[in-house]
């Protein structure tokens, strides 16, 4: 059965629905979800598959949920992608237009072609092939396209809170057909110094000069940083911590009272919010001590969990095993810099969870102009999600991690 459905895959259906999706302006920011979810959802309404159209956490920003349930107490297995996009940028740097896919040799042209339109497009072909099939499998396979990924924003999130959870996903994410199985994390917090405010001309050498102490917790920063910087991962980039916004001053010749601004730390697995928002805790202490009215706050912003499946995992095997069979190659176990949505499988509802889908993230330009997916990887991650698929709703049972 599972051969019959490798070779069911309509692979210019998939094509095709990775042009329109293409076609349909996602970008976020400002969140322009709403047409393109429309689309999936009537597409696979048309197909006969049961689906929702879900409202939460954005009316706005629907989002759409759809099965091929099982009739057994097999497991669940979430194929999840992102509906959203970057902006397109500098349309001079376009080849063609970011809307209007094109297709050259081996490419797939388009903003969101590989980041991640094309990896929709294939989780909708797989759910409509097992669809059609009219095998009555234990497992349940579900579709999920969401909203707000590249913003780190609650669409998978919201979604899995609300009950539409499993116990293995999938996250269709660009790898090059390796898995990952490890995300680097970051977490963003606000800070503010506060001191006296006082024209310049006034001031005298007790005056708390909020400038002088930023300047002090940019050096301590900066030691922070190299010092974290020597802590090794085998799968994910060393740890970071910088400084990306700043805003102080209102007058030319009166010292700042305030000076607010925001600490990028990128995470490595076993790190947490709170460790960071501690240690940058420290490091204002210590100017307050040199500083008594000098005051400071620190606030948590946003961020995305670091995160890690174990490599022994039934989902990574089962990816493995198609990969050697379907395409003669042992997949590597890779982890990513950046943060995706298998962190909140991972991370919020201890899902074992990986990233796998076509396409090299910079070798493909993503978040970049002539952003395009290699239309032999793109059919050829198709036919490997088809087969872990059946493998893991083909399971009697849940057999665990």
């Amino acid at each position: 059965m599972k051969d019959e459905l490798i070779e069911r895959l309509d692979e210019e259906l998939i094509l095709e629905l990775t042009k329109q999706l293409v076609a349909i302006p996602t970008r976020n920011p400002p969140g322009e979800e709403k047409a393109a979810a429309e689309f999936i959802y009537e597409t696979l309404n048309a197909w006969g598959l049961e689906t929702e159209l879900i409202t939460e956490p954005d009316p706005e920003r629907p989002q759409v949920v759809a099965w091929v349930r099982g009739i057994g107490a097999g497991p669940t297995l979430i194929l999840n992608g992102h509906i959203d996009t970057v902006r397109e940028g500098d349309l001079d740097a376009w080849d063609h237009s970011p809307f209007e896919p094109a297709i050259e040799g081996n490419r797939l042209y388009g903003l969101g072609a590989c980041d991640m339109k094309s990896s929709l497009a294939v989780g909708m072909a797989v759910l409509k092939a097992v669809h059609e099939s009219g095998e009555a499998f234990p497992g349940t396979v579900m579709f999920q396209a969401v909203m707000g990924e590249e913003l780190a924003e609650d669409g998978t999130r919201t979604l899995l809170k609300m009950g539409y959870t499993g116990d293995y996903a999938m996250v269709l994410e660009s790898t090059d057909l390796n898995i990952c199985r490890a995300t680097r994390g970051v977490v963003w917090h606000k800070l503010k110094l506060a001191g006296d405010s006082i024209h310049c001309g006034m001031a005298d050498h007790e005056t708390v000069d909020v400038m002088t102490q930023f300047s002090r917790f940019g050096t301590a920063l900066a030691d922070y940083h190299a010092e974290i910087a020597e802590k090794e991962h085998p799968l994910v980039p060393s740890p970071a911590a910088r400084i990306t916004k700043v805003r102080a001053g209102e007058r030319h010749n009166h010292l700042v009272e305030e000076c607010d601004f925001t600490v990028d730390r990128r995470m490595i697995p076993g790190e947490t919010f709170d460790q960071v928002k501690g240690e940058l805790e420290g490091m204002l202490r210590e100017l307050e001590a040199d500083a008594l009215n000098l005051s400071w706050e620190v606030a948590y912003d946003r961020g995305n969990e670091p995160v890690i499946t174990a490599e022994d995992s039934t989902i990574i095997e089962l990816i493995r095993q198609n990969s050697r069979e379907i395409r003669g190659v042992d997949p590597a176990l890779i982890g990513s810099a950046a943060g995706t949505d298998m962190r909140n499988f991972v991370y919020d509802e201890g899902i074992p969870a990986v990233n796998y889908g076509a396409g090299s993230f910079v070798a493909c330009n993503c978040h970049s102009p002539n952003e395009f997916v290699p239309i032999d990887d793109l059919i050829m991650s198709a036919r490997i999600v088809m087969g872990t698929t059946v493998d893991v709703i083909s399971l009697q049972e849940y057999p665990g991690q």
